[in-house]
């Protein structure tokens, strides 16, 4: 009897540890949906801008709809405020930024988008040429909100992932914590070190790694056309928005991606080339606007979208006309 007695303690305390693991996880997952949107000011950001992306052209205002997606550069170089403004009359503009996210990030979350409703006219892309022919995502982030879980699968077969990392995706996609916890991290962070964000700013600098046009356009041509038939298959045109770079090392890229739209059949907006912004008007090392560069580039910006918007909608209406 005593040995029996004492063979049940190792199974009594690894049910304890199992439970207690169990109460951690669902801890962890209650605060990531129900605290975390509320806490930190990008994620309620974030938040915001899905629910006004996914519900696009779901009402009937008179307007049409331009969608503008993008990372840090949407968030940064463009003051959306202004372009919302001046769109207003004829124009339901909306945007819907995460930063440090590449093309496969807004290819699946577009995707995504679509599906749940979102209808715009437009959609305008903001990415640099580099990130358009990266081959990774924004990882469990990027899973968990902008991914789908019909999608997983065919963004795992793109991305070339091992069945380890495929399956951390259907997790992140499953679990908030799981997706956000580098977020959450990042936010505990900057509470205990609220200088952390200016010695990020401080290190942030632009990929000087030699970016070669034939590369981009070779690459760029088919991911441009595949997002525009993403987009065409719901009712809406792609546009790729191009932003200004301060070296012309970075900035190479921009005629191969001129180039990528052209071969797509995409329009292709370039506000300013790269390097005709001086370096004052940035913030890092010649990647990221300042808010006096921004003011300039969306300055340029806004005449060169009102042009293209008011082309589509010559097209849309000459052909509609009986």
């Amino acid at each position: 009897m005593p040995s029996s007695t004492s063979s049940s303690r190792p199974l009594r305390a690894a049910w304890w540890l199992l439970a207690g693991c169990l109460l951690v996880a669902l801890a962890g997952e209650g605060a990531a949906r129900f605290t975390l949107d509320r806490v930190s000011r990008i994620q309620r950001r974030t938040a915001d801008e899905y629910q006004l992306a996914q519900t696009i052209g779901a009402d009937a205002c008179g307007r049409r709809h331009v969608l503008l997606v993008g990372n840090s550069l949407l968030d940064e170089d463009v003051r959306f405020d202004s372009v919302r403004a001046a769109l207003a009359n004829g124009w339901d503009a909306r945007r819907f930024v995460i930063e440090q996210t590449f093309y496969y990030d807004w290819y699946y979350g577009l995707k995504r988008l679509f599906r749940e409703g979102a209808r715009p006219d437009l959609v305008i892309v903001m990415l640099s040429p580099r990130q358009w022919i990266r081959t990774d995502v924004r990882g469990d982030y990027s899973a968990h909100y902008l991914m789908s879980h019909a999608d997983l699968s065919a963004a795992a077969r793109d991305l070339n992932l091992n069945a380890t990392q495929t399956t951390n995706l259907l997790f992140a996609r499953a679990s908030k914590f799981w997706g956000a916890r580098a977020e959450i991290r990042n936010f505990l962070l900057g509470r205990l070190m609220p200088d952390l964000g200016r010695l990020m700013n401080f290190s942030s600098v632009a990929d000087l790694r030699p970016l070669f046009s034939d590369e981009v356009e070779r690459v760029g041509t088919g991911r441009i056309a595949r997002m525009q038939a993403l987009a065409s298959e719901y009712g809406a045109r792609l546009v790729v928005l191009i932003p200004v770079m301060l070296e012309t090392k970075d900035g190479n890229g921009w005629l191969g991606l001129m180039n990528a739209a052209r071969g797509a059949r995409v329009s292709a907006l370039m506000p300013a080339a790269a390097g005709s912004f001086r370096r004052s008007l940035y913030r890092d090392a010649g990647f990221h606007l300042n808010p006096e560069g921004a003011a300039a580039f969306t300055e340029l910006l806004i005449p060169a979208l009102q042009k293209e918007l008011s082309a589509f909608a010559s097209v849309v209406s000459a052909s509609a006309s009986p």
